[in-house]
């Protein structure tokens, strides 16, 4: 599928302006029956109908690269779960953001610690999560920083921090 195309799957879902958001997504080690049995669980519970708890394999092109040739790190893992909580109204915020949070956590035992899926990060979460979801390549990329962007103008992300 062209990259393109996959960054548009959910824009139906997600009009833009219209509703609320709240991602987080992880990389999974394997794909037992018991986390498919926990994606369907959340899925069920989910305070929202236009919720969404999605499996993602991830492709034997990605974890070929070997962990060292991209400042991503290790790429091993061959599957990403995502939650991605859809809402629109605000009084409901705090019940779709914990829904997230908590489904995220749980399916940590089926990951390695700290290695997230930067695009769905969920918002307002901790630096220390942009370091551990890159791994030793965080160094590489505070390099690459320093160089290119040394005063940290692109910074409204996940940021990393220029090697100083």
């Amino acid at each position: 599928m062209p990259y393109a195309e996959v960054q548009r799957l959910f824009d139906a879902r997600t009009p833009f302006g219209t509703r609320r958001c709240y991602w987080k997504a992880r990389y999974l080690t394997e794909l037992p029956d018991a986390m498919i049995d926990l994606a369907i669980g959340n899925a069920w519970s989910a305070p929202s109908p236009a919720t969404i708890s999605s499996l993602w394999n991830m492709g034997r092109a990605v974890r070929d690269v070997p962990a060292g040739e991209t400042a991503s790190g290790d790429r091993s893992m061959g599957w990403m779960y995502s939650v991605d909580g859809v809402w629109e109204d605000p009084a409901e915020d705090a019940a779709n953001i914990d829904w997230a949070r908590d489904a995220w956590a749980a399916a940590e035992r089926f990951g390695r610690a700290g290695r997230a899926y930067l695009n769905f990060p969920g918002h307002g979460e901790d630096a220390a999560l942009t370091r551990t979801a890159f791994g030793a390549g965080d160094d590489r990329l505070a390099r690459v920083k320093a160089a290119y962007d040394a005063g940290n103008m692109f910074r409204f992300n996940q940021n990393i921090l220029p090697a100083s």
